[in-house]
């Protein structure tokens, strides 16, 4: 009989511990998914693990490393299952499926610290978000939309369509507080909302003012040293690349104060002016990994100078032009990559290179 009551004893005890293991684990809960359109998953800790399942889904964390953006890579992909692990001990797993519609575009582990609505989109006229606090993620879920922060300000962006008809998608802005704003994009050849204030207040005004990044070198000394610096014979000569009848290339790099500043070359070979909307630079994963989060990150120019088109952003025909970029001082480790990428105005002619991690520690130093 005591032996029986002893079992009965440890049984309950190995209950109690199995289920204080699992008592943080959420399991197979069903997101939708498709190639048109991702979804941002917001937890209370910081992500420490992600398991993808398959290679058919891309993902990336954001600033905030509670954040994750998860989209389909390629039309009804098959179904999968990610697993998430979080640094407060959490499990959580995920049963992924293909749906031409989604259903939840946000999915938060608690609270609904979100928003969401649609817009339309115009590849002719450009809308511009203005939030009320600082944006540290712009999430386009297609190559179809194109969204940058305006010039150096941190709460407004501007978005606009690489082309008039597109499958209809969505966007994310995530603010420093680590509020989502997603909005379902449609074409739409002339938009009745151009201005889009954001705000998590149920009254919404348009007294929003603009926050500008700070930085150690001012306004005009960034000017004067890139003047300098277009003058200068080109260092690096076998980063870029030729296509379109372009020629898109990096020919040096500096490290100044506490800033990196990039020229970049652009060459019109062609017969065709080309209309610059875009000129980026982000940094993400060499390769696409199952077992991590593929990270992207967009890098934001304190200053941009160009040499010679002043505006409208047009570079005619036979022409070059040499553009510097003015970064935060960052290096890259070798397992990441840096991309910079020009996108043409209403055209099609986008271009892009990489620069590894050894290159940019080439920056040559000005005093």
């Amino acid at each position: 009989m005591k032996s029986f009551i002893l079992k009965i004893c440890l049984c309950f005890i190995v209950f109690i511990l199995l289920s204080s293991c699992v008592a943080y684990a959420n399991v197979n809960e069903k997101i939708l998914l498709n190639e048109h359109n991702c979804v941002i998953l917001k937890f209370d800790s910081e992500i420490k693990y992600v398991d993808f399942g398959n290679g058919e889904i891309d993902g990336n964390m954001l600033s905030s490393n509670r954040m994750l953006r998860i989209q389909g890579k390629i039309p009804e992909f098959n179904e999968t299952t990610m697993s998430v692990v979080t640094s407060d001990g959490g499990y959580h797993q995920f049963a992924l499926m293909y749906a031409p519609v989604i259903e939840k575009y946000v999915w938060q582990q608690t609270g609904t610290s979100y928003k969401l609505d649609s817009i339309g989109f115009s590849s002719e006229k450009t809308t511009h978000f203005i939030c009320d606090e600082k944006i540290t993620d712009i999430v386009p879920a297609s190559k179809s939309i194109i969204a940058d922060y305006a010039d150096k300000i941190e709460n407004i962006v501007k978005a606009k369509a690489v082309k008039p008809y597109f499958p209809q998608t969505c966007i994310h802005f995530v603010t420093e507080s680590g509020y989502v704003y997603t909005f379902i994009v449609k074409p739409d050849v002339s938009p009745g909302q151009l201005t889009v204030i954001l705000s998590s207040e149920e009254e919404i005004t348009q007294s929003s003012q603009a926050i500008f990044k700070s930085n150690s070198v001012n306004e005009g000394q960034m000017k004067e040293f890139a003047k300098t610096l277009t003058t200068m014979k080109p260092f690096i000569n076998d980063i870029g690349v030729i296509g379109l009848k372009m020629a898109f290339a990096m020919s040096s790099i500096y490290s100044y104060n506490d800033l990196l500043a990039f020229r970049i070359d652009l060459s019109n070979n062609g017969k065709i002016d080309y209309d610059i909307d875009f000129i980026k630079g982000y940094i993400r994963d060499k390769t696409d990994t199952r077992t991590t989060a593929v990270q992207e990150t967009e890098l934001q120019p304190v200053y941009t100078y160009y040499s010679k088109i002043k505006s409208p952003m047009i570079l005619k025909a036979g022409e070059s032009e040499s553009i510097v970029l003015f970064f935060p001082k960052f290096t890259i480790p070798k397992k990441r990559i840096l991309y910079f990428e020009v996108f043409e105005k209403n055209g099609g002619r986008h271009l892009s290179f990489p620069v590894s991690s050894r290159e940019i520690l080439k920056a040559r130093a000005i005093y």
